[in-house]
C-alpha cells in the first residue's frame, strides 16, 4: 500500500478507507473514450464522476480530426452504403492477419452501431457520414467510403463559460480559427472562386466577432467538436467533471477488488469511492519517455503528437494493482511521418505530415540507400512502419524530395505555398529544409550517394510519364487517389515529375498518434491481471487498453471508434453488476 493511501486508511487497511467522495463510476480521463464512458453510464442513471489530469478537457481527441471507424452505422445504413459486417469482418482479417482477435473484433462489430446509436440518442452528440475510404481499400472486404463518420460541427457559443475548458485543437489559422480539412484549399486561394471568397470573407467575419467574447474561434469541427457535444450532453445529466485531478492510485479492498481511487487536486490527495467501477481512459503512454522505451519494443522513437498529459498514467496505477500489460501487437502506437522545425530559441516543433503536400504527385521518399521505400501516398501509418522496416532508428537519413515547382504549389511541412511563403531561405538556416542546385549538391548535403539518387529520381520521373508505378502501386488505391491531383493533367493523380530546380529535402521521422499497447482487458474492457483474470471493478477503454486494431490501420477513426465502443461495453458490463 502506498503512503497516500496508508495515510487515508487510517490503521493501514482500505476497509477504513476514510472516502471523500462516492460514486457508481468513476472514470478517469476526459477523452472520446472517458467522456463517452460517462455519458452511457449517466443515460443508466448511475452516479458518475469524471477526473480530468489537464485544465482542459478533450486529451488527444480534442487535438484530432475525431473520426471514427465504425461499419454499418446507422448513418451508413440510411445513406444505403452496401457494406455487412461479414465484410469488415473479412477486410480486418486481411488487414490484422497473426494479430487478428476474433472475439475483439466481434465485440467491436456488433456493438460499434450500438453505441452511435446510443451515444446519439437523447443527447447533443451527432455524427455524420465521411467520404474517407478504408486505407487499403482495395483489399478483399474494403470499401470506397462508408465506415468512417465524422462528429457534426457545433457552435460553441452554446457551451458559454464551459467553452474555455475544450482542449485547443492543432490546426487554426489567425490565431485561433479553426479550418477543416474540406476548407484549406478555399483558405489558401480564396480568390479561385466568388463562392471560395465568400467562404473566407464569411469565416473571418465570424471569427473576428468570437475574438471580441472569446479567446479563440467557437466554429468547433472534428475532435473539437465532438467534446464541445459530449460535454454539453453530460453537463445536461449533473455529471460533474473536474480538471487538473489526476489519478494517483486505484484503491484495492483485501479481497482484491477495486473499490475506488485517489486523486490528487491542488488542496492534496482526495479518496474516491466507486461502488460498481473505476474507469481508466486516461489516453495511454506516449509522451511518458520510460514506458516509450520499455513497451515499444522494435519501434523506439522519441516524438509523439500525443497530448502533454497522456503519461500513462492510468496504465501504471492499474499495474501497481497488479494488472497485466498486452504487448501482442504489431507496433505499439499508430503513427505519422513528422518533421522537426528548430525555432532558433531552442525550441523544437514537430510538424505533421501535412494534408497539403501528404501524397500529392511531385514528392518521394528515400531512405539511407537515397532509393524509394514506400508508397508515398499511402497513410501515415504506412509511412511509418516503413521507415521503421528500412533501417529507422539506427538510421535517421530519411528524407521527401521535391523541386522548386512543388514547393511554391504544394508547400512542404511548415512552409505554404506561394503566396504564404515566399522565400525558403529563412528555413534553410534554420536547418530545416536542405536544397541543391542539382540533385547531386543536394545529395551531398544531406548524406546520400549522388549517382543513387539521381538514378531514383530518373527513375520516378519515367513512372510519372506512364503513370504506373511498378514498385509500389502508387495511385491504384482509392485512398491514394483522394490525395492526388488530377488537376495537373498526368496519367496518374499521385505521380509528378521532379525536374525544376533547385530541389529539395526535408528531414522526417516517426512519430506516435496515440499508442496502441495498453492493459490487458477482456472484450467487456475488465482489466485482467498476470494469470489473465479479470480484476474486479477496473475497467479500461480508449489508449488505456491494448487496441484491437493491434498497431495496425486499416482506416480513419480506428483509435477514437473502438474507444466509444468498448467505453459503451464496460458499461454495458458494469450494469450487471451489484452496487
Amino acid at each position: 500500500m502506498s503512503e497516500e493511501l496508508t495515510a487515508r486508511a487510517g490503521c493501514g487497511s482500505t476497509e477504513n478507507m476514510k472516502w471523500d467522495q462516492e460514486a457508481d463510476v468513476v472514470v478517469f480521463g476526459s477523452g472520446a473514450a472517458g467522456l463517452s464512458a460517462a455519458l452511457f453510464a449517466a443515460k443508466q442513471g448511475l452516479k458518475v464522476l469524471v477526473f480530468e489530469k489537464s485544465p482542459k478537457l478533450g486529451g488527444t481527441t480534442a487535438l484530432s480530426n475525431g473520426m471514427i471507424w465504425i461499419p454499418c452505422s446507422p448513418q451508413a445504413v440510411a445513406a444505403k452504403v452496401s457494406d455487412s459486417l461479414d465484410n469488415a469482418r473479412t477486410y480486418l482479417k486481411n488487414e490484422l492477419g497473426n494479430y487478428y482477435r476474433a472475439d475483439y473484433v466481434d465485440a467491436l462489430l456488433q456493438d460499434g452501431p450500438k453505441a452511435v446509436s446510443e451515444l446519439e440518442k437523447d443527447t447533443d452528440v451527432k455524427f455524420t457520414l465521411a467520404s474517407a475510404p478504408d486505407y487499403h481499400s482495395s483489399q478483399v472486404g474494403g470499401v470506397d467510403s462508408g465506415r468512417a463518420l465524422s462528429p457534426a460541427p457545433y457552435d460553441g457559443r452554446l457551451l458559454k463559460a464551459d467553452f474555455k475548458l475544450i482542449g485547443d485543437p492543432i490546426r487554426v489559422v489567425l490565431g485561433g480559427m479553426m479550418i477543416s480539412s474540406s476548407e484549406v484549399g478555399k483558405f489558401l486561394n480564396p480568390l479561385q472562386s466568388g463562392s471560395a471568397m465568400k467562404h473566407v470573407l464569411k469565416r473571418v467575419s465570424r471569427y473576428v466577432a468570437d475574438r471580441t467574447k472569446f479567446p479563440r474561434g467557437t466554429e468547433l469541427s472534428g475532435g473539437n467538436a465532438l467534446i464541445a457535444r459530449l460535454l454539453t450532453s453530460l453537463r445536461k445529466r449533473g455529471v460533474p467533471i473536474s480538471t487538473n485531478a489526476s489519478l494517483a492510485d486505484v484503491v484495492r479492498s483485501s479481497d482484491g477488488n477495486v473499490i475506488g481511487a485517489t486523486v490528487r487536486e491542488s488542496g492534496g490527495i482526495v479518496a474516491v469511492r466507486a461502488r460498481r467501477g473505476v474507469v481508466l481512459a486516461t489516453g495511454g503512454f506516449a509522451r511518458s519517455p520510460q514506458l516509450r522505451q520499455e513497451l515499444s519494443g522494435n519501434h523506439q522513437h522519441d516524438y509523439t503528437l500525443a497530448h502533454p498529459d497522456a503519461t500513462g498514467d492510468g496504465i501504471s496505477a492499474a499495474r501497481r494493482a497488479g494488472a497485466d500489460v498486452d504487448t501482442e501487437g504489431a507496433s505499439a502506437g499508430f503513427w505519422t511521418p513528422i518533421s522537426l522545425l528548430n525555432s532558433g530559441r531552442g525550441e523544437v516543433k514537430t510538424v505533421p505530415y501535412g494534408w497539403l503536400d501528404r501524397g500529392r504527385p511531385g514528392v518521394i521518399a528515400v531512405g539511407p540507400n537515397a532509393k524509394r521505400f514506400v508508397n508515398e501516398s499511402n497513410s501515415y501509418h504506412d509511412i511509418c512502419l516503413a521507415l521503421f522496416e528500412n533501417g529507422y532508428s539506427r538510421e535517421k537519413r530519411f528524407y521527401f524530395i521535391c523541386d522548386a515547382m512543388f514547393i511554391k504549389k504544394r508547400g512542404m511541412g511548415q512552409l505554404l505555398p506561394w503566396p504564404w511563403t515566399s522565400s525558403t531561405k529563412k528555413f534553410e538556416k534554420l536547418g530545416y529544409l536542405q536544397s541543391g542546385k542539382s540533385l547531386s549538391e543536394l545529395a551531398a548535403k544531406i548524406g546520400l550517394d549522388a549517382s543513387t539518387l539521381e538514378a531514383t529520381v530518373s527513375e520516378h520521373n519515367r513512372h510519372a510519364e506512364t503513370g504506373v508505378d511498378p514498385y509500389f502501386k502508387r495511385g491504384e488505391s482509392a485512398f491514394n487517389r483522394m490525395l492526388g491531383d488530377p488537376a495537373v493533367g498526368i496519367k496518374n493523380p499521385n505521380l509528378g515529375k521532379i525536374s525544376h530546380g533547385p530541389f529539395y529535402a526535408l528531414q522526417i521521422v516517426p512519430a506516435t498518434l496515440g499508442t496502441s499497447t495498453g492493459l490487458a482487458a477482456n472484450t467487456y474492457g475488465q482489466v485482467l491481471d498476470g494469470e489473465g483474470m479479470p480484476i474486479k471493478g477496473l475497467y479500461a477503454c480508449g489508449n488505456d487498453m491494448t487496441s484491437p486494431m493491434r498497431g495496425i490501420y486499416p482506416g480513419a477513426g480506428i483509435t477514437i471508434g473502438p474507444g466509444i465502443t468498448f467505453a459503451f461495453r464496460v458499461v454495458e458490463h458494469i450494469k450487471q453488476t451489484v452496487g
